[in-house]
C-alpha cells in the first residue's frame, strides 16, 4: 500500500513539473513574439555564424527566474549562462536530482531574420536521465511536449514517427555546426553521400524542433554533429515517446554528453547511419 502511495506521489509530482514546463514555455514563448520587431543588440559568441541577441537572455533570464522561484532545490543547465563552460563536464556535476536544461530560443538565426521555425526548448532529467521534454514555437503555436511512459503530443493530441521504411521513402534532415560552417565541411560530405539516396533533404536551423519533426511524422531522419544538451534535452524525448530511435553517429543509445546524433522513425536508422558515416 505505501509503495502504490509513494508511486501516485511521485507521478502526481511529475505531472505538476510537466505542467509547469508548459506554462513557463508558453510564457517565454510570448515574451520572444512581443520582441519580434526589436530583437535588439546581436552579439557574435563563438564565431561570426553562432549567435545571441537580447531577447535570448531576456528569455533565459525570464525562465530560470521562474524554475529558482518555484524548484529553488532544481539545478539548471542553460545555453546563455552555461554556454561557455564545457556542457559535458556540468552535466557530470549534476548526474542526481532534479534539472532543468533549457534553450531560450533555439534557432537564434531564425528568429534574427524572422524565419518561423525557432522554440523554446525545457527538458527536465531526473538523476541524468530525461524525464520531461518542452518545445515551443511562438510563432505557429505548435507546442511539442512528452513526459516518459506517458506518450508524446502536439497541441494535445498524441503523435507518432512516420512509416517510411527506406531511406529512398525519407526526407531528413541535417544542419551545420557553427564551428564546422565552411566548404568542405563534414556535413557537406554527408549530404553528398546521401544526394540520390533519399527522397530529400532539408536544413531548418533548430534541432528542438527538427528532432520533433521526425516524432510527428513530418520528416523521418535528421542528424548532427556538434549539439549541446540543451538543444537535444527536449526533443529526443518528444521523439522517444513517439516511437522513434535516437543514436549517436556509431548506434549507441544517444547521451546527453554525446556530440553526435543521429535520430530517426527506428525503420530507416541503421540505412541512414550506414549511409552518412565518413
Amino acid at each position: 500500500m505505501k509503495e502504490k502511495m509513494a508511486i501516485k506521489m511521485k507521478q502526481d509530482s511529475e505531472q505538476a513539473l510537466y505542467d509547469a514546463a508548459i506554462e513557463y514555455a508558453l510564457q517565454a514563448g510570448r515574451l520572444i513574439k512581443y520582441h519580434l520587431g526589436n530583437k535588439g543588440k546581436i552579439k557574435p559568441k563563438k564565431n561570426a555564424f553562432d549567435l545571441v541577441t537580447e531577447v535570448d537572455k531576456l528569455s533565459e533570464d525570464f525562465l530560470r527566474g521562474k524554475i529558482q522561484e518555484d524548484y529553488p532545490d532544481h539545478w539548471i543547465l542553460s545555453e546563455e549562462n552555461c554556454g561557455q563552460d564545457n556542457a559535458y563536464e556540468v552535466l557530470k556535476n549534476h548526474n542526481s536530482g532534479y534539472g532543468w536544461i533549457i534553450d531560450p530560443i533555439d534557432g537564434t538565426t531564425n528568429f534574427i531574420h524572422n524565419i518561423p521555425h525557432f522554440s523554446v526548448s525545457l527538458g527536465i532529467v531526473k538523476d541524468g536521465k530525461p524525464i520531461i521534454g518542452v518545445v515551443f514555437n511562438p510563432i505557429t503555436g505548435d507546442l511539442y511536449a512528452a513526459r516518459k511512459s506517458f506518450g508524446a503530443y502536439l497541441n494535445g493530441r498524441p503523435i507518432r514517427v512516420g512509416e517510411e521504411s527506406t531511406l529512398a521513402e525519407a526526407v531528413v534532415a541535417t544542419g551545420f555546426q557553427a564551428s564546422d560552417f565552411q566548404s568542405g565541411s563534414r556535413v557537406i560530405q554527408q549530404i553528398d553521400k546521401l544526394a540520390g539516396k533519399s527522397r530529400n533533404i532539408r536544413m531548418f536551423g533548430a534541432a528542438s524542433l527538427d528532432l520533433c519533426l521526425v516524432a510527428s511524422g513530418k520528416i523521418t531522419g535528421f542528424w548532427h554533429e556538434g549539439l549541446n544538451p540543451w538543444d537535444t534535452a527536449a526533443g529526443i524525448l518528444v521523439l522517444a515517446e513517439a516511437g522513434g530511435r535516437v543514436t549517436d553517429k556509431d548506434g549507441n543509445p544517444y547521451q546527453l554528453f554525446h556530440d553526435s546524433l543521429i535520430a530517426s522513425n527506428g525503420k530507416i536508422h541503421d540505412e541512414l547511419m550506414k549511409t552518412i558515416k565518413l
